[in-house]
């Protein structure tokens, strides 16, 4: 006979991810809510308990802590949880049960709650001369044309259309969601499999994002001196932190490849340091040097 589930107990459903319907879930994505294994020394708000721990508790015959904690049960079916709960009962807890081991849950909660933390933004995500470069622009301007473009000149991919960002150790990291990994949707051939067409190679799993480049109509009449000499730059902010922005116009018979190309290389110098051309360096026209006389040439 099955014993009957105590009121406290729910099952850990890791095929679930945040956000999720049920209040009960929250806690675990609480990034503020440390979890480990059990230990009656230093207990944690999120408590692992594995069957090394089950064994220790009933060699010594200790009893929960009556404290407001999560616990997860790990490698217990149903009924196994609800029979071990009621001979360790611990009515202010609330306890998960699941067949995972321990390295799995750790992995899956670790993963959910840098989903918590994620920005999505919509754009394409590219490696372009081995920076990371969100490509972004109203829909229908030509991002996987030109992503695909890219491509074909030897760049890689992370993600199309809905790449999502955290904030990493060394940076803003980005990464592609699992349901459109390897894929292109490009306008008049649909969607394609990079990893089919261009090799392995052609991918990336993830990238530090250094710049955004935003494809708009371009509009000569109303673009200034300024821009005209400088581009326009900005920033965006992604993750709480400024990005370096480059607007770039796009017009029939540009070719837009080779414009990305270009304003990511002089990204890439600027951040080394380099200076780049003599106007840069001047602040103004470079000054002409005079002819030396005809003298110096007489020997």
């Amino acid at each position: 006979m099955l014993s009957p589930a105590p009121p406290n107990l729910f099952p850990l459903d890791l095929a679930l991810s945040p956000p999720m319907e049920f209040e009960i879930y929250c806690s675990l994505w609480d990034t503020t809510l440390p979890f480990a294994a059990y230990n009656p020394l230093d207990p944690a708000p999120i408590a692992f308990i594995d069957s090394r721990i089950r064994r220790a508790l009933a060699t010594r015959q200790e009893s929960l802590p009556p404290t407001r904690r999560q616990y997860i049960l790990m490698q217990m079916p149903p009924d196994e949880a609800a029979a071990w709960l009621l001979q360790h009962p611990a009515p202010l807890a609330t306890f998960f049960y699941t067949e995972h081991d321990t390295a799995t849950v750790s992995a899956w909660l670790q993963s959910c709650r840098q989903m918590q933390k994620c920005s999505w933004q919509h754009g394409v995500f590219m490696e372009v001369a081995g920076s990371g470069v969100l490509i972004t622009g109203h829909s229908g301007i030509g991002k996987s044309e030109l992503a695909l473009e890219l491509l074909s000149r030897g760049h890689r991919l992370i993600a199309d259309d809905a790449p999502y960002f955290i904030q990493g150790r060394q940076g803003i990291e980005g990464y592609c969601p699992e349901n459109i990994r390897d894929l292109l949707e490009v306008r008049g051939l649909g969607i394609i499999n990079v990893r089919d067409l261009f090799g392995a190679n052609a991918l990336k799993y993830r990238k530090n994002l250094r710049l955004v480049i935003e494809l708009y109509t371009a509009d000569h009449k109303n673009l200034s001196a300024e821009s005209r000499l400088h581009g326009e730059r900005g920033q965006s902010i992604i993750c709480a932190q400024a990005i370096p922005l480059f607007r770039l116009p796009i017009a029939p018979g540009r070719n837009i490849a080779v414009f990305v190309e270009t304003v990511v290389r002089q990204h890439n110098l600027e951040r080394s340091g380099h200076t780049g051309s003599k106007l840069a360096k001047h602040g103004g026209e470079a000054t002409p040097q005079p002819s030396p006389p005809n003298s110096a040439h007489v020997r």
